[in-house]
């Protein structure tokens, strides 16, 4: 995994992660381990990966997708 997406910003599954608080490490849909970084400091460039998986129907974790 390069360092760029590393630092990118991650999608989440809401229902695994309800109310992740910033600091908190929670796995991305890509299967990444990052800290949540809120709402305000997530980077610029997003995960390629997490962005193809948050259109799925069903997310890895089984609960219902976007």
């Amino acid at each position: 995994m390069s360092a760029d997406v590393e630092r990118a910003a991650h999608a989440y599954c809401p229902r695994c992660h309800p109310a992740p608080h910033p600091g908190d490490v929670i796995t991305a849909l890509c299967g990444a381990r990052h800290p949540y970084y809120g709402r305000r400091e997530r980077p610029v460039n997003t995960c390629p990966a997490c962005v193809t998986l948050a259109s799925a129907n069903v997310y890895a974790c089984g609960h219902p997708g976007a």
